[in-house]
């Protein structure tokens, strides 16, 4: 007796949640591609099976690597399938998607960013720092850059300060860009799955992207964050306000481009104006990219594309 081809994946969708958490770690294969396998199989087998299977399975997975691995487990293996739960949930629920996406791609962001909250306590050590610098130098030594910076008026020691600083703002940022990997990994998977599950019902054209009007709040309390923090001196708070920023510039620049877009797609705007839009992007690229986020962020509250709520 054969399995159907839809009975196969289920099944090896339910192995995969039990088994790729130990796996994961004895391979050491843990990334990218074990995250999408396994946000994959949790959408399967919970639109499938039901959610109490898609938690039991994933759950098992987990527990198992934690008491066979232990430590190694929680340096190695990542939580953000977890967040895939969440979204089944809103899908059995009915809630529209941008509601689900935001709320659930919020909490993968956040199950991502987990891991590296404890090298933002720890940092850098000062070895490492000056480690990085003097092979900075090296390699600007060797390929003649250090000669023409010396030109420009910049002596070594304050190219080393001002790589010190940059170091210690890339450290900074770090949790921002593993929040926007972990959306953008969630976002193509709940992108494929709405499309494999619902047809074209799970279609929804570039220029339709949209979030809750509440998302905005995100944006707002990054901004408070930061004057707080730098104001009274708050480094924690000034981080997490600087974080919010850069993962909220990101998000806006997408749904910005949907505004964009959009708007050239109306037959309301004449083309002599969609062709002077399009060559002023290219001419002010800076100034188009930064308007392009206002608009981003100012279309959650006023949806200037007017789009229904339960989109």
């Amino acid at each position: 007796m054969f399995l159907r081809d839809e009975v196969a994946i289920n099944y090896l969708a339910g192995a995969i949640l039990l088994t790729f958490p130990c796996l994961g770690i004895a391979w050491e294969t843990w990334g990218v591609i074990w995250e999408v396998l396994m946000l994959l199989s949790v959408f399967l087998v919970g639109r499938r099976r039901g959610l109490s299977i898609a938690i039991v399975l994933l759950l098992a997975g987990y527990l198992a690597a934690f008491v066979g691995f232990r430590s190694e487990a929680l340096n190695q293996m990542s939580l953000v399938p977890i967040a895939g739960l969440l979204c089944v949930l809103g899908w059995l629920r009915h809630w529209p998607v941008r509601v689900n996406f935001f709320w659930s791609v919020t909490f993968a962001a956040a199950l991502g960013v987990l891991p590296t909250l404890l090298f933002q306590v720890q940092g850098f050590d000062a070895t490492t720092v000056s480690n990085m610098i003097n092979m900075t130098i090296q390699q600007y030594q060797a390929s003649g850059l250090m000669v023409v910076i010396e030109q420009q008026g910049i002596s070594e020691m304050q190219f080393r300060d001002l790589l010190q600083q940059l170091i210690q703002f890339y450290s900074l940022i770090i949790p921002s860009f593993v929040a926007i990997v972990t959306s953008l990994e969630f976002g193509l998977v709940f992108y494929f799955v709405r499309r494999w599950l619902y047809d074209d019902k799970g279609r929804i054209p570039f220029t339709r992207w949209s979030l809750p009007w509440y998302a905005v709040w995100g944006a707002v309390l990054g901004i408070a964050f930061y004057l707080l923090g730098d104001q009274f001196a708050w480094p924690i708070l000034r981080g997490l306000g600087i974080n919010l920023m850069v993962v909220y510039g990101a998000l806006a620049l997408v749904l910005g481009t949907s505004v964009y877009l959009f708007l050239l797609q109306s037959p309301r705007i004449p083309r002599v104006l969609k062709f002077t839009l399009i060559l002023t992007s290219f001419v002010y690229f800076f100034f188009s990219v930064v308007s392009i986020i206002m608009f981003g962020l100012f279309d959650l509250v006023f949806n200037f594309r007017r789009l229904p709520e339960e989109l």
